[in-house]
Order: structure tokens, then sequence, then C-alpha cells
């Protein structure tokens, strides 16, 4: 019996289809991704502490990864699809967990910045191979939930990542909190290399014809694609200023030790997670209720965004039960529209085989804009003492990306001349 055979029979066996499998797994790798990406976030005031950095150098470190990040994105997803999900995603976990144990020994900021940009390297694929799993298992009516769930794992990872990482830290140190994650990622990449396989039709398909740059010239005269691409680049500078900053921000805001500090992160990126599943499931059902129109997503972007747009009342309050409200109801709807969002562009790509190439392409122009997040909000910090204009310019930009959204996306993306 041969692998696949095996794992066909295993499946069928219990009754469990094979795509949930994949589903699953997917989700566990963006829960190690962000565990990973929160395990700078809750050791930054004692790795700063330990390489003397200020709230600008805290920043540049924490926007580090992203440099190679975004650079790799497109590139990274034209490899992936061209080599395939398997590979690339095997591979690419690799990578970063590999970046991860050496960052629990770098001995000076020069490597740990230099490990950072490693991480960035590995992670340039990991929502390519996300989409394009959707793209080729989940059905179309269930892509908005499926990705949705997906997306929870972030704040699962998060979560768990900031509150192991707070304890490992309070025992054992941030070094031995970046070797014991980074081990983690290598064992979810020898079981994704053993168990996932692409659909038969997939594997079967002769000659994809190769993406040009005309081919992205024509995405960006979509008007569907721009509005797409609006709303990732506003809810990803939200979501890195948050990852990078939120610990911090709480110590500042409440002066609270660090394991509190990551009890009360785990507890916004867990709420946010159920949130989130609660929210996209009872607006698909509201929108879709008279039968499946893929752009009638829109409407659920543009609502999810006006609820993550109450990240703006932060500096109205200065006690820990609000100000977790907040947070954890604006991460909610952030990702509910991330998956709403992400669902619409698997929806209206004309060219599914290029779901991961064009995944790439928004990825680099919303993590090159994201990628400022911690490093503006740094400076704002550093000359201001406060973290007020950070929020106020995140809320107006979800507003003004969710007007854009209703207003640009209604048509399919093609990427052919003709259209």
């Amino acid at each position: 019996m041969t692998q696949d055979q095996a794992t066909t029979f295993t499946s069928r066996k219990r009754n469990i289809p094979p795509r949930y499998i994949f589903f699953l797994l997917v989700f566990l790798m963006y829960v190690i991704s962000y565990g990973d990406r929160a395990a700078l976030s809750i050791a930054l005031p004692t790795l700063g502490k330990e390489f003397m950095l200020s709230p600008v150098q805290m920043g540049w470190v924490s926007s580090s990864f992203l440099w190679s990040y975004f650079l790799l994105n497109l590139p990274s997803t034209m490899l992936l699809d061209r080599k395939g999900a398997r590979l690339i995603g095997s591979l690419a976990v690799s990578i970063w967990s590999f970046a991860m144990l050496l960052g629990g020994m770098a001995h000076n900021i020069t490597q740990f910045l230099m490990t950072r940009v490693l991480l960035g390297v590995g992670e340039a694929p990991t929502f390519g191979v996300g989409a394009t799993v959707v793209r080729n298992w989940a059905l179309p009516k269930e892509r908005g939930s499926v990705m949705t769930i997906l997306l929870t794992g972030m704040q699962l990872g998060l979560a768990g990542g900031t509150i192991a990482g707070a304890y490992l830290i309070a025992f054992f140190g941030w070094r031995f909190e970046f070797i014991a994650l980074g081990a983690i990622g290598l064992v979810w990449a020898a079981i994704w290399w053993m168990v996932y396989r692409s659909p038969a039709a997939k594997t079967s398909v002769p000659n994809r014809a190769p993406f040009s740059l005309n081919s992205i010239r024509n995405l960006f005269g979509s008007p569907s694609f721009l509005g797409i691409l609006i709303v990732q680049c506003t809810q990803n500078y939200l979501n890195f200023l948050v990852m990078s900053w939120m610990p911090l921000y709480l110590i500042h805001e409440l002066h609270i030790d660090i394991t509190r500090t990551g009890t009360r992160t785990a507890l916004c990126y867990l709420a946010a997670a159920a949130g989130a599943i609660v929210i996209g499931r009872i607006l698909e059902h509201c929108t879709f209720r008279n039968g499946i129109h893929p752009p009638r997503r829109r409407f659920i972007v543009a609502t999810c965004l006006g609820g993550a747009a109450t990240i703006g009342f932060l500096p109205c309050f200065h006690t820990m039960t609000p100000i977790l409200l907040i947070l954890g109801g604006s991460l909610a709807c952030l990702i509910a529209a991330n998956g709403a969002n992400t669902a619409l562009l698997t929806d209206l790509i004309e060219d599914g085989d290029k779901i991961g190439t064009v995944t790439g392409v928004t990825l680099t122009c919303s993590n090159s804009l994201g990628l400022f997040a911690p490093i503006v909000t740094g400076y704002i910090v550093s000359y201001t003492g406060r973290f007020d204009m950070a929020w106020y310019m995140c809320a107006a930009a979800l507003l003004g990306a969710g007007i854009l959204s209703l207003l640009l996306v209604r048509a399919p993306i093609s990427m052919q001349r003709d259209q």
C-alpha cells in the first residue's frame, strides 16, 4: 500500500474527510506563525533592557522581520504556484522555526536582527499556502467561514505565544522561549510533508501560463482588486501595530507586570478569535440567505471594518475592563473582516490556479505599509509619551477602507488584457 493510499484509507476509516485534516493543519500553521511573532512582543520589555533599546529602536526591531517578509511575498507565492503547497509549506515553516532557534542564541542586537530577517523569509508564503489550500479544498459557499475560522489561528497563536512566552520568560528567560517555540514549528513541518496532498485534478494540470508583469498591471486595473487591496493594507497596519505594541501598551496604561500583561493580552486574543467566528457566521448567514453572490461579501467587510474602528475609543479609557473590551471587540471585527476580504479574493479571481501569486501581490503591498506600523508607533510614543494618535489614525483608515470596499468591489477580477 502506498503512502497516499494509506492516508486515504486511514481518513475513510475514521470518517474524517482529508480536507478537514488539511484545514486543521493550516490553522495550526497560523497558530505557530503568530505564536512566534508574539514571542518578540512579550519579550520586548526584557530584551529591550538587555540590549538597552529606546522606544524608537524597539519599533524598528519589531518591524525587522517584515523587511524580508514583504519583499519575498510575491516571489515566494509565485514559487508556491509552481511547486505546490506541500513543499513550500514544509520548507517555509522549517526556515522560520530555525530562525527562532537562532534568535534564542543571539548575543547582540545585530545578530538578533539577522534572525528576524530570516524569520521573514520563512513566513513570506504562509498566507499564500493557506489561500491555496482553501481554494483547492473548500466549497465556494463555505470559503468565507473556513477562512475566518482559519484566521482565528492568528489570534490563538498570539494568545498562546503571549501567555506561554510570559511564563517561559519569567521562569527560564526569553532565550529559552524562542528555542522552545522554534522546536514546535519543526514538528509541524515534518507532519505537513507527510500528510498534505493536492487534489487529483490539480496535480494533473499540464502547463500553466506564467504570471507576468502584464498580469500584475491588469490586476491593478481592476476596481474590485483595488478595493480588496485597500482593505488588506489598512487591516494589516492595525494588526501589526497591536501585535507589536499591545503588551507594552498595557504595561504603560495599566502599570502591571509581565505575567499579568501576558494573561490580559492572551485574553484579548482569545475573545477576539471566538468573537470573529460568531460575527463572521452571523453576517455570512444574513448576507447570503437568498443565495450565494460573492461580491456581496463586501457588505460583511465594511460592517466588520466599522466595528474594528472602535479602536479609536481607546484613548477615552484608562482602566482594565473597558480597555480589554475595546481591544477584544475591535480585533474580533478585524479578523472577521480579514476572513471575508480574503474569501472575496479567492471567489472573484478568475484564474484560480494563480491564487497563491495573487495573494502574494496583495501581501507585498499590504505588508509594505504594515511594516511601518511598529516604527511609526515607536516615534509617536517617543515624542508624545502616549499611544492616542496611533489609535486615531487606525480608526480613520478602517472607516475609509470600508467605504471604498462598498464602492469598488463588484465584478470578477481578471488578469487578461481584454477585460
